[in-house]
């Protein structure tokens, strides 16, 4: 008798206690439950400013609600080293996952990341950059979306509407996609009748490139090659007119750009990151590739470089700027 009125007396103080534990229990629950994403968008990067905005908005018709989920966004400049110290931000934060613009710094950024997932998004070929190893199996917990696109398509465009036998490339030997991009139009080139001159933007930016590039009529920039603090470079001032693959750019001389959308790319990165926040390894998830390509024509561009777009290729353009 005297154990059980023990007990009694011990329940009696301690139930206020455990009432209060169980009452406030669902709360921490669903505190625990809220994800915390950092959003890493270089400066030299197409995506606008409303990108964090874009992302909480796909993540909710993904099924998440606002209280479920926090973004955290670093604008680094565009080099390895400030990149990298924005996921180490992030990961001394303890972000539950990273979703960054590039694949120039995925690669480190993965190995300091640790467990910590990354999507990215805008890489032209995530695996000749190294940033996985198959599109179908990522593995380690990197995944995210291709911005590839068909560069043969491009090129017969341009050549439709110019003929020339030398084509004046600008890349940047620091950026993967950029020397991708080079390597690949090298191997294009002889089968539609091109030379390939080109000038390293890592050297001294665009100086020379009167003398280097002069022999060409036209030019192709590659990825993250004419960005110069933040600025793009107006190309025109060489008096060529030029293609691009990077997403989210035209004008400044550039007459084509064949690249997804960056709003598609960004929605495209949200349904992954939707997919990692339930619980999905990153690893596990294949890359996407982007469907819908944009075929950006810039007419005012052409009449300003002397070029007259023909009626076919202008068929062809899914958006064309007056």
């Amino acid at each position: 008798m005297r154990l059980w009125n023990s007990d009694q007396h011990i329940l009696k103080r301690f139930l206020p206690a455990v009432l209060v534990v169980l009452f406030l229990l669902p709360v921490y629950q669903a505190a625990a439950a809220a994800k915390t994403i950092g959003l890493i968008l270089p400066r030299d990067c197409a995506a606008g400013s409303n990108a964090k905005d874009e992302l909480v908005k796909h993540l909710m018709a993904a099924g998440f609600s606002s209280k479920d989920i926090e973004v955290f966004v670093q604008r680094p400049a565009p080099d390895k080293v400030s990149r990298l110290n924005s996921v180490r931000k992030f990961l001394s934060f303890g972000v539950d996952a990273i979703v960054m613009w590039g694949g120039t710094a995925v690669q480190e950024a993965a190995r300091e990341a640790g467990k910590t997932p990354i999507v990215f998004l805008g890489v032209y070929d995530p695996v000749k950059e190294g940033v996985v190893k198959d599109l179908n199996a990522p593995g380690k917990n990197v995944t995210g979306v291709s911005a590839r696109t068909s560069m043969s398509f491009l090129l017969d465009n341009i050549l439709e509407v110019m003929k020339f036998d030398t084509l004046g490339v600008i890349y940047h030997s620091e950026i993967p996609a950029s020397t991708v991009q080079l390597e690949e139009l090298k191997g294009l080139a002889p089968g539609k009748g091109l030379d390939i001159i080109s000038l390293d933007a890592a050297k001294g930016g665009l100086e020379g490139a009167d003398s280097i590039l002069g022999p060409a009529p036209f030019l192709y920039l590659a990825q993250g090659c004419y960005v110069e603090e933040g600025q793009f470079v107006d190309l025109a001032e060489l008096g060529k007119p030029a293609a691009t693959q990077t997403p989210g750019i035209t004008g400044g001389g550039v007459v084509f750009t064949l690249a997804p959308d960056p709003d598609i790319l960004l929605k495209e990165a949200s349904d992954i990151t939707a997919r990692i926040l339930r619980g999905e390894k990153a690893g596990k998830i294949p890359v996407s590739r982007v469907k819908k390509i944009e075929f950006t024509i810039n007419i005012g561009e052409a009449r300003r470089m002397g070029l007259k777009i023909p009626f076919p290729v202008l068929s062809r353009g899914t958006e064309v700027i007056k």
